[in-house]
């Protein structure tokens, strides 16, 4: 499509959505009422091109038992996004300054461990403000702020025990041939965002916020998944710099304290496309309710 043709029909949609909002009075939140809020998420991960190697050595070689080396060497591929659902609660503190709280699971945070190999995974708690401007009926713009909590991991994963029939760790048997070696971090973030609104029905809103989320105060460790004799799914935290592990990213060790070694962060843009669903408040219901007669 040419660009004059891609305008024009750029065009026709707004003129078209502003007769719908102007045809349909608007019926913003107003203080004390709450929205419920979905929407599809592109959040950062920044995750950078970068030769991984893994290595982890169950045993010594004067043990009292076979001695496994479970290793995983890979070539990452440069990636910006991961996938996430957004499912969160806005309050209205006043008609203009709303709260809210939010759960961010990331996609891919589903996969088994093995299609978690190389793929950076996790969930976000949000805590936010925002002031609502409103343009004209149904059309406002949201100018906030978030404080974020940002849970994530990364997944290397490899065979399981070739000398044995399972891996020791830290005295557990692990007897599964699908062992998941995770990066786990944890990070706060805040993000300053923008947001347009646009109202869809009485009660509910269409809108897309953009901004940018800044990760700090970063810590990292390693977990060892697997399962037991049992049946059960066992994990065992390491730290980088314990004698069994090795990991090196673009041939450097990563030790404690290393964690901006990884080859991926939690800070970058971001996105949410969405829908928020209003209810009316006790006191807005009521007085419905004396017009109404």
């Amino acid at each position: 499509m040419s660009n004059p043709a891609r305008n024009t029909l750029i065009t026709s949609v707004l003129l078209v959505a502003g007769a719908r909002l102007e045809a349909q009075p608007a019926r913003e939140p107003k203080a004390g009422q709450v929205q419920i809020t979905v929407a599809h998420s592109l959040l950062p991960i920044q995750r950078e091109a970068a030769q991984v190697v893994f290595r982890y050595v169950d045993g010594m070689a004067n043990g009292a038992y076979p001695v496994d080396t479970i290793s995983s060497n890979y070539r990452l591929s440069q990636r910006a996004f991961a996938q996430a659902i957004t499912l969160g609660v806005q309050y209205a503190v006043t008609d203009h300054v709303r709260t809210s709280f939010s759960v961010r699971p990331y996609l891919n945070s589903f996969l088994s461990n093995r299609a978690k190999n190389g793929q950076v995974y996790g969930v976000q708690f949000d805590v936010g403000a925002d002031y609502m401007l409103r343009f004209s009926d149904g059309v406002g713009l949201a100018v906030g702020s978030a404080v974020s909590r940002v849970i994530g991991g990364y997944g290397i994963t490899s065979g399981g025990p070739r000398n044995k029939d399972y891996l020791m760790v830290d005295q557990t048997k692990l007897y599964d041939q699908d062992i998941g070696f995770h990066v786990v971090d944890q990070a706060w973030a805040v993000a300053p965002r923008i947001g347009l609104h646009v109202r869809a029905k009485h009660n509910s809103v269409l809108f897309a916020n953009t901004g940018v989320q800044l990760a700090f105060a970063r810590t990292s460790r390693i977990n060892i998944a697997g399962t037991v004799k049992e049946g059960d799914e066992k994990w065992t935290s390491r730290t980088f710099s314990d004698p069994d592990l090795l990991l090196r990213v673009d041939d450097q060790r990563v030790e404690d304290g290393m964690s901006n070694q990884l080859p991926y962060r939690f800070s970058g843009m971001q996105l949410d496309l969405g829908a928020a669903f209003t209810f009316r408040s006790k006191k807005d219901r009521s007085g419905n309710a004396a017009q109404a007669k």
